[in-house]
């Protein structure tokens, strides 16, 4: 460790003769002073060497200096100074306090400055010191005197050295001392905090406002304290007061007080007497809540202490002031986290307490629940109260409670209030009035506790009160409670339930409670009050009565009897609910109307209503199951394909007859949110329909290919478009100007499509288009079908035909057909044949013959020989006709 030194002495006066460091001018300006005698000297007047210690203004470093008296100094009076200026942070942590004072005496008054090195853990011993430690160590630690002079005193320097080895960090940072002086010193106006004296310079110091002690004398100690204090830093070889430290705050206090060291020793002395004086225990919690960083543990280290305190108090005290102490206790205890074994041991404590003197811990409630810690003593009072035997007295001396501090109580152990409702002694009349009066929250879990053990009928104003604000489960919890214990005998409890599960929505779950317990008249005759014409009594109805049970047709029936008209959608109208009505009244009379009814007006889901009709349209007759049938259409219409959802699906085309709107059906079948696998099951049985609806849906060509072109694209499987080529194809022999204007609009969409499903739909709409460009006259909306740039109009015809069917992956077989339907197959066929891929196109038809209709086959099979004859392909056709 390096050490800069300053060397002072007289020569133009007193001034800085020699130095290792420069300091800012205020430090400079209090080293320059301070290194001066302080007081005038006595002609003659001689004095040993001293030391001086004390922080510089700016808190970098602190000063340690031996003085001399400079004998041959020109003048009288002069002096010597060797001040060492150490760094701050070492002074309070490293260095020790006897090697530097020995190493200013070492280096002596004239050598001049330079730095120091010094070894850090070098500790120079210091003899024992008697005589003034005493009463100047009570000042200084147990009085927190600001300032001290001592007069007389023999070896000031051990005493100083001592006492500054001996302090903390802190206080040795701020800590101001001078070994010799005829007069007080101060750093700025202060003084210093130790001085020593001669006794003739005790007139100087009559303005001192420290204390003065008599060095020359012992006295004998005034703090019970004291004599550990002065064991610490004037008798052990190594000063230090660190191991009186109980707290271990004393190294990072940054006051630099003897409040630390106190508290510390109050802390001892207070954890002696614990266990006789019960009070002591309080001091402690005091102590300890001031002492924020490490209260937790201190009160955990005190856990059998303040035990036994506790213990001492209630075997001990009167009972009003041994709840008081207890209450004193948990307050000071406050937040801490206690130690398990402490909150048992005092519950426990409190609890037996209780049991032992019910009627004065009833007393001692209102006081302890007035002050703070009240509320963790309660629980334990509580558990005695409910122990105490007999128990009436306590009941009866808890109607004395204010309403508050009663439901407090009652609230405060499981026990309690069972055992106080039990006893007939008047409580119900206080708890009811305290109840109105409380929290919410606490009225709440007070009517939730207190339910179960309302059974009597003195309960029935309490039951009513605590149901008004219970939910439907607790409700059905005292029901089940009254179930077992008074078999529903008790009829103003009954209707206290019925009334409030009303109100409270829990008509069903009281309805269930009931049915499960024995069959009995007042069982039914709630259960008759309970049932209202509402969609939930009614699923009660069909999901909890047996169908074996005869009251279940009657009450549904009894229920949807008084239902108005109209109201059957807003009773039927939960998923589930139909089916279950249907199979309930299924067997009863006059119950076809009813599910007529049911089918026409209720909203429900799809396959609700399609099962509903498909089971009661046998027994409707007339036009009212035809109209039935076709409102079915819509929702049949959107079922995803399957066996049993197809049937139903034709049973409906069929029988819907006169009502059927094919045109809603065709586009409600193909429409372009349903997926392509609806839309194809919906043509194959579009097509595969009975006759006279058949020819229905025929009659509407235009919807047809209106309905496809709507989809956004043609994601019709190949038999799906077939069947609807079929149904196009067909509808020429019942609506034919529609057929051709239906084709004459849909051919362009087809022509524009790459996928096989189109070449199915060329069969139908080609032909027709075809055959009128074949005539003079062309109708109108034909005239945007092709651009008709040659006078020939069907060679556009054909070329447009040959073109989409080589440059996509329509079958061949299909462009043969539509072909043949348009009566020229050998000149489009040839044409084909000519371009680039017709050759394959050609086999490809010749392979798949068979698969074309008659009269068909045989007018593409010509066409086939006819072209093949040309190109010399006639050995190459697979079979002959």
């Amino acid at each position: 460790m390096i050490i800069e030194q300053q060397l002072h002495g007289y020569q133009h006066g007193h001034e800085l003769l020699s130095g290792t460091i420069r300091l800012p001018a205020r430090d400079q300006d209090l080293i320059d002073r301070l290194s001066d005698v302080a007081g005038p000297l006595a002609p003659g007047e001689k004095f040993a060497p001293y030391l001086t210690g004390y922080p510089l203004p700016s808190g970098s470093h602190y000063v340690l200096a031996r003085t001399w008296h400079d004998r041959e100094a020109p003048r009288a009076g002069c002096v010597r100074t060797r001040s060492l200026i150490i760094p701050m942070t070492q002074w309070m942590s490293e260095v020790d306090p006897a090697t530097l004072a020995a190493v200013a005496n070492e280096v002596g008054p004239t050598v001049p400055c330079k730095r120091l090195s010094v070894d850090a853990s070098a500790v120079r011993p210091l003899p024992p010191v008697d005589g003034p430690g005493m009463e100047l160590l009570e000042a200084i630690f147990l009085e927190d005197s600001p300032s001290v002079a001592v007069f007389g005193a023999p070896l000031a320097d051990t005493i100083a050295l001592r006492i500054v080895t001996a302090i903390w960090p802190s206080m040795r940072r701020r800590f101001t001392f001078s070994t010799f002086c005829n007069s007080p010193r101060t750093i700025a106006k202060t003084s210093f905090n130790l001085v020593f004296a001669p006794v003739d310079a005790r007139p100087n110091f009559s303005d001192w406002k420290g204390r003065r002690i008599d060095g020359s004398r012992s006295a004998p100690p005034r703090h019970p304290w004291a004599s550990r204090i002065v064991d610490a830093v004037f008798r052990t070889p190594r000063p230090s007061l660190s191991q009186l430290d109980v707290f271990g705050e004393m190294a990072g206090d940054e006051k630099g007080t003897s409040e630390s060291l106190r508290l510390s020793m109050l802390w001892e002395e207070l954890s002696r007497k614990v266990e006789t004086e019960p009070h002591a225990a309080l001091g402690l919690l005091d102590i300890a809540n001031t002492r924020t960083s490490r209260r937790a543990d201190l009160v955990a280290n005190l856990s059998t202490s303040l035990t036994t305190a506790a213990r001492t108090a209630v075997s001990n005290f009167p009972p009003a002031e041994a709840w008081r102490f207890l209450q004193l206790l948990i307050e000071k205890l406050g937040s801490t986290k206690w130690r398990l074994s402490l909150v048992r041991a005092i519950r426990s404590l409190t609890s037996s307490f209780a049991a032992r003197q019910p009627a004065e811990a009833i007393s001692a409630i209102p006081s302890l629940l007035a002050g703070n810690g009240g509320d963790f003593l309660i629980s334990g009072i509580a558990q005695g109260l409910a122990e105490a035997k007999p128990f009436l007295p306590v009941a009866q001396k808890l109607v004395d409670l204010s309403g508050q501090d009663l439901l407090k109580i009652l609230m405060a152990t499981p026990e309690l209030l069972p055992m106080s409702l039990t006893e007939d002694a008047g409580i119900e009349r206080p708890l009811a009035a305290s109840l109105a009066q409380a929290d919410p929250e606490v009225r709440t879990a007070a009517q939730r506790r207190m339910l179960p053990h309302l059974t009597s009928s003195r309960h029935a104003p309490l039951l009513r009160d605590s149901l008004s604000t219970s939910s439907p489960d607790e409700i059905v919890a005292v029901l089940e409670h009254l179930v077992e214990t008074t078999h529903l005998e008790q009829a103003m409890l009954n209707a206290v339930i019925v009334e409030r599960a009303v109100k409270a929505g829990a008509s069903r779950a009281v309805r269930d409670v009931i049915l499960r317990s024995p069959r009995s008249d007042p069982g039914d005759t709630m259960l008759i009050s309970l049932l209202q014409p509402i969609p939930a009594d009614v699923d009660w109805i069909l999901e909890c009565l047996d169908d074996r049970d005869q009251r279940r047709s009657a009450f549904l029936l009894e229920v949807l009897s008084r239902v108005p008209q109209g109201g059957l959608p807003a009773i039927l109208s939960r998923p589930g609910i139909t089916e279950k009505v249907i199979t309930a009244l299924k067997d009863l009379q006059g119950a076809t109307d009813l599910l007529a009814g049911i089918a026409e007006t209720v909203p429900m889901s799809a396959n609700e209503r399609l099962h509903l009709v498909e089971r009661i349209l046998p027994n409707i007759a007339g036009r009212r199951g035809s109209a039935l049938a076709a409102s079915c259409l819509d929702d049949a219409l959107r079922q995803p394909p399957a066996a049993s959802a197809d049937k139903l699906l034709t049973i409906l085309l069929d029988r819907s007859g006169g009502e059927l709107d094919c045109s809603r059906v065709i586009r409600n079948g193909l429409a372009s949110t349903l997926p392509s696998s609806v839309a194809n099951r919906n043509l194959l049985l579009f097509d595969a329909a009975a006759p006279v609806t058949r020819k229905r849906l025929m009659a509407e060509p235009e919807q047809l290919t209106g309905a496809i072109m709507s989809r956004r694209q043609l994601d019709l499987s190949y038999p799906a478009a077939e069947a609807a080529a079929r149904l196009l194809w067909d509808s020429a022999a019942v609506n034919n100007r529609g057929y051709v204007r239906s084709a004459a609009r849909f051919l362009p969409y087809v022509m524009g499509q790459k996928g096989p499903s189109a070449s199915a739909l060329v069969t139908a709409a080609f032909p027709p288009v075809y055959r009128e460009l074949q005539k003079e006259s062309l109708p109108d909306f034909l005239s945007f079908v092709f651009m008709f740039l040659d006078w020939d109009r069907c060679k556009i015809a054909r070329r447009e035909l040959g073109q989409a069917a080589l440059h996509s992956r329509w079958r061949p077989r299909d462009v043969a057909l539509a072909a043949a339907r348009a009566g020229d197959a050998d000149r489009i066929l040839r044409h084909i044949s000519k371009r680039e891929g017709g050759r394959a196109f050609i086999t490809s038809v010749s392979n798949d013959i068979t698969s074309i209709p008659e009269p068909s086959k045989k007018q593409v099979w010509r066409a086939i020989k006819s072209v093949t004859a040309e190109d010399g392909q006639k050995n190459r056709l697979p079979f002959d006709l």
